[in-house]
């Protein structure tokens, strides 16, 4: 089987020439494969060349429809000779024929948008809503933690409304015994929220708005904010040097563009490799151990980079803030080499998958993405900057990143 690819501006073209058999449909889904991550969404396979095609390369086909028509995208089949046509429309397929005259472009946005560039990273901005803002909450003492002096008497109680947004080490309400050994790292956003517990599980665990029914989470200590995003910022950073905009940058880059110096910010994107730590050991226990003595960190922390070669989808939620004040210094840390902005930021992992294109909601955007219950993994982000040994920090390739500016409670 021979590919080519033939791209323009409407789509991707794929010129197939050979058998369409099991042998060769791994062949033909990674090319399909390779060319959605590069940022493709609709694709076009020109079947003028194939002579046969089987159950294997239909299932193939039908896996590719379902994901792009999934995210607003096209995958479409042309030029198929006469007996291909008649096995499409034998299997209930002729939806994925097109003649070459159809027009396959992409539906036009229907809110305006305004693009510009930064280091080679196209963003397009998308209006939300112009006078929404956000008030934030500061939760307990981060100093108790490196103390080791967090016990229950630390916990704040807070309700995951569809407007609330927050990070933090905390565990779920279970009206009992309040989260006592499975504090771990939390995060939520948009009625959503998801946490890491510390009980031996290192399963991530969620809970999502149902009905009347709102998650709650007790917190040994964190930030949250109430309120609404003004904007939506997409970014593509198939043109910078690397290919990828690490998160430092792109928190800069979302400062900028919200003019503020202190912003929260909810990232949605398919990443190059996450940089993070996750809490191990429950640190409510008020003995005085702090979890970043040598060598106890070892047993306190577990330091998680995926390698570059390994593509996911991540889920970020956090803050930063240019100057921080008094009060909020204690719960930022260095954010990485692309901004001097200090901030605390946590994600949750899942498995690959692409994103829509352009103006998304964020409440269905995260449901979607927990509904698929495959979560990996939650930690606290950082960049690991050591000369020689370091990974550096997070990356990622294109994605939706919502910011806006906050105010102190």
């Amino acid at each position: 089987m021979e590919i080519t690819q033939h791209p323009n501006e409407q789509h991707l073209e794929l010129r197939l020439n050979g058998r369409f058999d099991a042998n060769w449909s791994d062949h033909v889904g990674s090319a399909i494969n390779t060319a959605v991550r590069s940022g493709q969404h609709h694709i076009v396979l020109n079947f003028s060349g194939v002579n046969y095609i089987s159950s294997a390369g239909i299932r193939v086909l039908l896996s590719h429809y379902k994901q792009l028509n999934s995210v607003k995208g096209s995958f479409r089949v042309t030029e198929p000779i006469e007996s291909i046509l008649k096995v499409f429309k034998m299997a209930g397929l002729s939806q994925l024929i097109v003649s070459v005259e159809q027009d396959t472009e992409p539906e036009p946005l229907k809110t305006p948008s305004i693009s510009w560039e930064r280091g080679g990273v196209v963003f397009e901005t998308h209006g939300e809503a112009t006078k929404a803002s956000l008030e934030s909450e500061l939760h307990g003492n981060p100093v108790k933690f490196s103390g080791g002096e967090l016990s229950r008497d630390d916990v704040t109680k807070v309700r995951c409304d569809t407007d609330f947004l927050g990070i933090g080490v905390g565990a779920f309400d279970d009206g009992q015994s309040v989260g006592i050994g499975r504090f771990g790292e939390f995060l939520a956003v948009a009625g959503s929220a998801v946490v890491l517990p510390t009980d031996g599980s290192s399963v991530p665990d969620y809970q999502t708005t149902e009905g009347d029914y709102r998650p709650e989470a007790e917190l040994l200590y964190g930030i949250t904010a109430h309120g609404k995003f003004p904007s939506l910022t997409r970014f593509e950073a198939a043109g910078s040097t690397e290919g990828v905009i690490g998160l430092s940058h792109l928190v800069d880059a979302a400062m900028e563009s919200s003019k503020a110096a202190s912003v929260a910010i909810v990232i949605v994107a398919e990443s190059a490799g996450v940089v993070g730590a996750s809490l191990r050991r429950s640190p409510d226990n008020g003995k005085e151990v702090s979890p970043f003595s040598f060598p106890e960190v070892r047993d306190w922390l577990s330091f998680t980079t995926e390698s570059d070669k390994e593509r996911a989808l991540v889920l970020i939620v956090g803050f930063a803030e240019r100057a921080p004040s008094a009060e909020s210094d204690p719960f930022l840390r260095p954010i990485g080499p692309g901004t001097s902005a200090m901030g605390h930021f946590h994600a949750v992992t899942f498995p690959y998958r692409p994103l829509p294109k352009g103006k998304i909601n964020l409440e269905e955007t995260v449901s979607s993405l927990l509904a698929s219950g495959s979560l990996r993994t939650v930690m606290h982000l950082m960049a690991d900057e050591r000369k020689f040994e370091g990974v550096g920090e997070t990356d990622l390739m294109r994605g939706a990143c919502w910011a806006g500016p906050i105010q102190k409670k």
